[in-house]
């Protein structure tokens, strides 16, 4: 298998051609020093396989950065050092990505206004920059060549010079933002002079021994940006500069993308970039890296093996599973990346980086050892917040007990999972039974939990997780809840009105549509309001496609629902049966029943039984309630 082959990227060999690509950690200290926490989430992802490891993106000057990782003062150094020995030590090979926000600055973080080549409003600006002067960008150069060289002091194999997502480099680049008129902008050579000074003078520090790759954008989705013929013509120039390699990314985030999605959501079946790299690569003799959504083996060696890219860099997939190369080369059941963003989200807020599958991710320092006094403990419901609790208690050796009264674990998810296009849910519930298969969690399956059998098992803690309730609509007319329209489609005949416009609703829009059902679709919020917590391409996403699926769209008004009729915008539509997908409530009589029962300090309440929300939520917060049993 190919992505299982060595190899060289100039005179550097990889064991493998799977990267861990590039990603914000939010796991470094105030000034940007390597910590504890963030080597071992490196090491733990170069024990996992991976053959190349590229950091975050490293701030070469201290004036701009925000909260990223630094590069900048020769008192960095050491850090780094620990963390590449550590990695090294694994057989791995890992890469210094170094950068500068440039426009893309906050002042309200930095305390000082952004810069950029040009003094222009982009969509990309929080604030219009300010200029950089040409004895400024020559500073920077210099802040970049030295950035290298303290890398190559720490022991890393090379640089990334990080152009792309619209920073500093990138900003020179693109025509969208460099409007100069001087030696750094004017034509295409005056705007790569820039980037060219850079790695040039890393060259020459280093020859060939040291790694010096390139990362930009090869597609901008901005007025007068980089367009793939424009890429394919840097990419062929900076090769010619001397590159070791090539990174294929684009610059579409936040902005209204549905091609080329550098944080493609789960509707995205296939890695959108692959296809950009491949243009690419047919421009260039260097090795390409393609990123981007890649999320399965076949995904990953159809890259390779169609002569698309030469590396593959994983992101989300390798935050949810950190042994996924191991995984695929050896066989095992990966714990698959959903592609909900939740990570993305928290990197935007600057929060520190989490998982909704994998609640360990940003805690690989902090393991959950075995108690000291073991208790039994009893959960009721088998959803992501039951299993993960669980497994988490069962982990310290707490004599644990699962009902669930399905025949399989994974709650509302499973009712998720229908639709063919949250294929990534399905992946998950595999995973999520086999992990609790292969514990040491009692599971009491088809069995639905009592006050009165829990209590013949004598627990000293019951865990309610049972998922919540649906809201009742206000004029209690009889509707099919969301659950039941996913699981049994049939039930709602061939048209169908769905009050809420979530995205469970909107999720349920587009299944019902597959099947040929007349859907008919309303929410008293307007379109501006809806789904506001989710991410940015997860909600673009899904709200084009259930445009382009559904006829029948109302939003931002009142409407009147009866048995088989919806008058909404003044007119009245017959309907076989209404759907209500507004939403899950706790199940405040549940809880009451086992509080009357146990004692009260003994009965424990996670999930949508504590706040109905989503998987992430709902696994973080079980997480962190079991570890603290």
């Amino acid at each position: 298998m190919e992505l299982f082959s060595p190899i060289d990227i100039g005179q550097v060999r990889l064991k493998n051609r799977i990267a861990l690509a590039p990603m914000d950690t939010e796991l470094c200290g105030m000034s940007g020093e390597v910590t504890e926490e963030m080597i071992a989430y490196y090491e733990e992802r170069a024990s996992g396989g991976f053959g190349l490891l590229f950091t975050e993106f490293t701030a070469v000057d201290a004036m701009q950065r925000l909260t990223s990782p630094g590069i900048y003062s020769d008192r960095l150094i050491s850090g780094w050092e620990r963390l590449v020995e550590r990695v090294h030590a694994h057989r791995a090979r890992i890469i210094l990505q170094i950068a500068h926000h440039g426009g893309r600055a906050l002042e309200r973080v930095t305390g000082v206004r952004p810069v950029a080549p040009s003094a222009v409003g982009s969509p990309l600006y929080p604030q219009t920059p300010r200029e950089l002067t040409i004895p400024e960008i020559e500073e920077l150069i210099t802040s970049f060549v030295q950035a290298a060289i303290r890398a190559n002091a720490a022991g890393f194999d090379g640089v990334e010079i990080h152009a792309g997502h619209g920073y500093l480099i990138g900003e020179f680049v693109s025509p969208h933002t460099n409007r100069r008129d001087d030696k750094y902008g004017g034509n295409f050579e005056k705007r790569m002079r820039f980037p060219t000074e850079i790695l040039k003078q890393v060259k020459r520090e280093f020859g060939k021994s040291f790694i010096v790759g390139f990362k930009f954008s090869a597609y901008e989705r901005l007025e007068g940006g980089i367009d793939i013929d424009l890429g394919r013509q840097i990419a062929n120039y900076i090769e010619k500069q001397g590159a070791d390699y090539l990174h294929i990314s684009a610059l579409t985030f936040p902005l209204p993308e549905k091609r080329y999605l550098s944080v493609p959501p789960i509707y995205v079946v296939d890695p959108p970039l692959v296809e950009l790299a491949a243009q690419v690569k047919e421009a260039v003799e260097i090795p390409v890296i393609t990123v981007g959504g890649i999320g399965k083996m076949e995904q990953a060696e159809g890259a390779i093996a169609r002569g698309d890219a030469d590396i593959v860099a994983l992101g989300r997939a390798a935050i949810a599973d950190p042994e996924l190369p191991k995984k695929w080369e050896h066989g095992g059941v990966v714990r698959p990346c959903i592609r909900c963003n939740r990570c993305h989200i928290r990197i935007m807020e600057q929060k520190t980086l989490r998982c909704a599958i994998n609640p360990h991710v940003g805690r690989e320092l902090e393991p959950v050892p075995p108690t000291a006094r073991p208790k039994r403990v009893v959960v009721v419901g088998g959803g992501p917040a039951g299993t993960t609790f669980a497994e988490t208690a069962a982990g310290q050796e707490h004599d644990v007990h699962l009902f669930e009264k399905r025949d399989s674990l994974g709650g509302k998810v499973l009712a998720g999972s229908k639709p063919t296009f949250k294929e990534p849910l399905r992946r998950y519930l595999t995973f999520l039974n086999h992990q609790l298969a292969h514990s040491d969690v009692t599971l009491h399956l088809c069995t639905e939990a009592t006050p009165e059998s829990v209590a013949k098992l004598s627990p000293d803690w019951v865990i309610l997780a049972t998922g919540g309730k649906q809201h009742t609509l206000a004029n209690r007319i009889q509707t099919i809840d969301c659950i039941s329209a996913f699981e049994h489609p049939e039930k709602t005949g061939a048209s169908v009105a769905i009050v809420g416009a979530g995205m469970v609703g909107c999720e349920l829009a587009w299944y019902l549509s597959d099947l040929g059902k007349s859907v008919v679709l309303v929410d008293v919020l307007p379109e501006s309001d809806l789904m506001q917590d989710e991410h940015y391409f997860n909600r673009f996403i899904l709200l084009q496609i259930v445009k382009e699926k559904t006829a029948n769209i109302f939003l931002g008004s009142d409407f009147e629902i009866g048995p088989d009729y919806i008058v909404t915008d003044n007119s009245k539509i017959k309907v076989d049966s209404i759907v209500n997908a507004t939403g899950f409530t706790p199940n405040t009589e549940l809880i009451e029943t086992y509080t009357r029962a146990f004692a009260h300090d003994k009965v424990l309440i996670i999930g949508d039984e504590l706040q109905a929300k989503d998987i992430y939520t709902a696994t973080q917060g079980a997480f962190t309630i079991a570890t603290t049993l």
